[in-house]
C-alpha cells in the first residue's frame, strides 16, 4: 500500500530551507566534496552536497577536483584532511565505493560495500568507526528485518546524531513501525504469566500495569460503577444481599470507611475529610506558634495539595514552592508567612458544592445566611447538573427557615442536601461520564468528594473497577457488564482524548522527563510500565525470553522519543498508542510535523498531521491533515467503497468543530491506496480538479 509518510513530508517541507542552515559536521566524519574556489592560507570553498562551506585544507589541492575528506577539526574553522585522490566525474558507484573503503582502510566485504554504496547515494557524512559499527549490525540482522529497513534505520541514526549500536538501532526500528505494539504488549503479558523465574510481587505489579494499559477508560468505568452502586444503596427496594455486596466492595476499594454498614453509611459522610482536618490542624498550629508541629505537617500538606483537583497547576506550584522555602529556613516567622500564603491561595479557589456542604454541616446559625447564598450560586453555575437537578437542590435550600435555625436544624439541612447532591451527581456520572465543569472536575470526582474518600479519585475509581471486574459476585459481574455496554454507547471525542492521555500515562512514555520535574510524584511515575520494565531488565533472575520481549517494548517507547525532535525550524512528534475499548483492540500512530514560534510555542497556523489507524470495521486507514494559515485540508486513505455516506454525514460536524477553534475547512478527500499507487506520487494537499480518484467533498 502506498500512502504518505512523514519522512516524505519532512523532505518536501524542508528542501527549500535546508540551505539556509549551516552544515553540522563533527570530527572524524568522512564526506564527499568538490573544491570550488581556492583562497590564500590553504582556505577553500568546498561544495558538500547542496551546500558550500569554507574550510582549511591540510594540503594544497586543485580547484574543480572531487575528493573524500575527513573532518579533522571544526574550531575555529572547519578543517578537512583529504583521504582519497582526485575522483573522476565518470567513475562508477562501484569504483567510488572501492576508493572510499580503501582510503579508510576498511575491508572490501559485501556488507561494507553495501553500506558505503548507500551512504554515498544519500550523501551522508559518516566516520570510520560508524562504518565498522554499522557492519556489525548488518551482519547480525534477524530474518524479520530486511537490508533496506536496516539501512534506513542506520541513516536515521546518523541524521539524529545517535550512536550506532544495537539498543539505538532497535529503538529506531521499533519506533518506526506503525503496527504491532498491541501484539508486543500481549506477548509480554503471556510471557509474564508463564515465567516462574519472576518474583511474584514484580509479576503482579507488571500484569496489573499491563491491564491498566488495556483499560484506558478504567477511571470512567469506575465512576459509572460508583454511581450505580450509590443508586442501589439508596433504593429501598434493593435487596439486602445486593446492598451488602455493594457496600463490601466500596469498603475494599477504600471509598467507604471500614465502619460503614447498611444503616449508617449515609451518616458517615458528613464528617470533615482528611484534607480538611489537615488544613485545620495546620492553621491552628501556626497560629499557636508551634514551629515543630507545623514543620511535621507541611510534607503531608504538600502531598494533599498535589492531589487536590480544585487547585490549578499554577496554584499547586505556588504552594509547593512556598512550602519548600519554609522548610529550608523553618523559623516560626517563615512558617507563619507560608501558612498565610497557603490560606490566600485556597481562598482564591472556586468552591465546589461538596466543600460548601462540609462547611454547612459545621455552620453556626449566625453564618448560615451567607453560606446558603454561596450554595445557591454554586448550584446554579454547576454545568454538570441538569435544570431539574438544580431545581431539586435549590428547593431543599429554600425550604430552610433561616430565622428559626439551630445547630440541629442546620445539620438536618446538611443531611438532606447531601442526600440530594449524592443523587444528582450519581445521575450525572452515568449520563455524562466524560464531561467536566468550569473547574475541570467530573461528576465522578464530585461523588468521591461527597463520600469523603481519602485517596485521589483516579486511584480509588481504578481500584473499584479492578475489584468489581475480578469479583465473583453475580450482582457485581452483571453491573460491570452493564457499565461497559453503557460506556461503549457513550464514546465521543472526549472519551478518545481521555483514553489516549491515560494510555500514554500508563505506558510511562515521558518517564525520563518527569524525573527532571521536581514537582513530580516519584512513587506515582514508578508505577508506570516503562520504569517497571527497566527494573525487570536489570533482574538477573528473569529468563532471557521475557527480557527480550520487555526490551522490544522499551525499544519501541524509546524509538518514539528518538524520532520526535527538531530539525532546524521543523519539529516532529511521533506517538504510537495501543488502544482497547471494551474488548476491541486497535492501534493509532500519530505523526505531527510543524514549526515553533520565536517564543518556543507550537505554531498552530501551520502543521501536517498523519494518523495511521487499524480499525476493526474498515481496516487500515490513514488520515492526512494539512494546515496552512489555519485552513485545513483532510485526505482519508482507505480501500472501503462505502465511506462516502459516512463522510457526507460528518462533514458539517467537522466544519463546525474546526470553526470553534478558528480553523476553516477547505475540503475532505477520500482516496484509495491503489489510486495513489497508480499515480506513483505522494498525494499533495489540494482542492483543485486534479482530484479525480475517490470521493472529493468541497466546501
Amino acid at each position: 500500500m502506498n500512502y504518505p509518510s512523514l519522512s516524505s513530508v519532512q523532505l518536501q517541507q524542508t528542501n527549500g530551507t535546508m540551505n539556509d542552515h549551516p552544515l553540522a559536521l563533527k570530527q572524524g566524519q568522512v564526506i564527499h566534496g568538490t573544491i570550488k574556489q581556492l583562497y590564500p592560507d590553504q582556505m577553500a570553498e568546498v561544495q558538500i552536497g547542496g551546500q558550500r562551506v569554507m574550510a582549511k585544507l591540510e594540503v594544497p589541492l586543485q580547484a574543480g577536483n572531487s575528493h573524500y575528506f575527513q573532518v579533522s577539526g571544526v574550531e575555529p574553522d572547519l578543517q578537512l584532511k583529504v583521504v582519497s585522490g582526485p575522483m573522476s566525474p565518470s567513475a562508477s558507484l562501484a569504483q567510488q565505493v572501492h576508493q572510499l573503503l580503501d582510503s579508510l582502510q576498511l575491508p572490501q566485504t559485501t556488507e561494507m560495500k553495501q553500506l558505503a554504496s548507500y551512504f554515498l547515494k544519500n550523501n551522508l557524512p559518516i566516520t570510520r568507526d560508524q562504518m565498522q559499527q554499522a557492519e556489525q549490525i548488518i551482519k547480525t540482522l534477524p530474518e524479520t528485518v530486511t537490508s533496506k529497513e536496516a539501512l534506513n534505520v542506520l541513516q536515521k541514526l546518523v541524521e539524529l546524531k545517535l550512536p550506532i549500536q544495537q539498543d539505538t538501532f532497535q529503538a529506531i526500528l521499533q519506533g518506526s513501525m506503525k503496527q504491532g505494539f498491541t501484539e508486543a504488549l500481549g506477548n509480554l503479558q503471556q510471557l509474564l504469566l508463564q515465567d516462574e523465574s519472576i518474583p511474584q510481587a514484580i509479576r503482579e505489579q507488571l500484569l496489573n500495569q499491563l491491564q491498566m494499559v488495556s483499560k484506558p477508560l478504567a477511571v470512567e468505568t469506575g465512576g459509572v460503577l460508583l454511581a450505580k452502586m450509590i443508586d442501589l444503596l439508596s433504593t429501598p427496594s434493593s435487596s439486602s444481599t445486593e446492598k451488602a455486596a455493594i457496600l463490601q466492595i466500596l469498603k475494599e476499594a477504600g471509598i467507604m470507611p471500614k465502619n460503614a454498614n447498611l444503616f449508617n453509611w449515609g451518616t458517615t459522610l458528613l464528617q470533615p475529610s482528611t484534607s480538611d482536618r489537615l488544613w485545620q490542624q495546620l492553621f491552628s498550629q501556626a497560629q499557636a506558634g508551634h514551629a515543630k508541629e507545623v514543620v511535621a505537617l507541611l510534607p503531608q500538606v504538600k502531598e494533599s495539595v498535589q492531589q487536590n483537583a480544585l487547585l490549578s497547576d499554577a496554584q499547586k506550584l505556588t504552594i509547593q514552592q512556598a512550602i519548600a522555602k519554609a522548610l529550608a529556613q523553618p523559623t516560626i516567622q517563615n512558617l507563619q508567612a507560608t501558612v498565610k500564603e497557603v490560606q490566600t491561595v485556597l481562598q482564591q479557589t472556586v468552591k465546589s458544592p461538596v466543600q460548601l456542604l462540609n462547611s454547612l454541616n459545621s455552620a453556626s446559625p449566625k453564618g448560615i445566611n451567607g453560606l446558603l447564598s454561596q450554595l445557591k450560586t454554586v448550584i446554579q453555575e454547576q454545568s454538570l447538573l441538569s435544570a431539574t437537578q438544580k431545581e431539586g437542590l435549590l428547593q431543599v435550600l429554600e425550604k430552610f427557615d433561616v430565622e428559626k435555625s439551630t445547630p440541629q436544624s442546620i445539620q438536618a439541612l446538611a443531611k438532606d442536601f447531601q442526600s440530594q447532591l449524592l443523587k444528582a451527581f450519581s445521575e450525572s456520572a452515568q449520563l455524562q461520564p466524560f464531561q467536566t465543569d468550569v473547574s475541570g472536575m467530573t461528576a465522578k470526582q464530585q461523588l468521591v468528594q461527597i463520600l469523603n474518600a481519602n485517596e485521589p479519585s483516579e486511584q480509588l475509581l481504578t481500584k473499584l473497577m479492578q475489584q468489581t471486574m475480578n469479583s465473583k459476585s453475580e450482582v457485581l459481574q452483571q453491573m460491570f457488564s452493564q457499565t461497559e455496554q453503557q460506556l461503549a454507547q457513550q464514546l465521543d471525542s472526549k472519551a478518545f482524548e481521555s483514553a489516549i492521555k491515560q494510555t500514554l500515562q500508563n505506558l510511562g512514555l515521558s518517564y525520563e522527563a518527569k524525573l527532571i520535574d521536581k514537582s513530580t510524584d516519584i512513587q506515582q511515575i514508578a508505577n508506570q510500565l516503562k520504569p517497571q520494565l527497566l527494573g525487570l531488565l536489570q533482574d538477573d533472575s528473569v529468563s532471557s525470553t521475557t527480557k527480550s520481549m520487555a526490551d522490544q517494548v522499551v525499544a519501541r517507547m524509546n524509538g518514539m522519543q528518538y524520532l520526535s525532535g527538531e530539525n532546524g525550524p521543523q519539529h516532529q512528534l511521533i506517538m504510537q498508542v495501543p488502544l482497547e475499548f471494551f474488548g476491541k483492540k486497535t492501534e493509532a500512530t500519530l505523526q505531527w510535523n510543524g514549526r515553533m514560534k520565536k517564543d518556543g510555542k507550537i505554531d498552530a497556523d501551520y502543521a501536517r498531521i498523519l494518523f495511521y489507524l487499524q480499525l476493526s470495521s474498515i481496516q487500515e486507514t490513514v488520515i492526512d491533515m494539512q494546515v496552512q494559515s489555519r485552513i485545513v485540508t483532510v485526505t482519508v486513505y482507505n480501500e472501503n467503497d462505502h465511506l462516502k455516506a459516512l463522510a457526507d454525514s460528518l462533514k458539517t460536524t467537522l466544519k463546525m468543530g474546526l470553526s470553534q477553534h478558528n480553523y476553516q475547512l477547505s475540503g475532505v478527500f477520500i482516496k484509495k491506496y491503489s489510486a495513489e499507487h497508480s499515480q506513483g506520487t505522494t498525494p499533495k494537499s489540494s482542492t483543485s480538479e486534479e482530484h479525480t480518484q475517490g470521493v472529493d467533498i468541497r466546501i
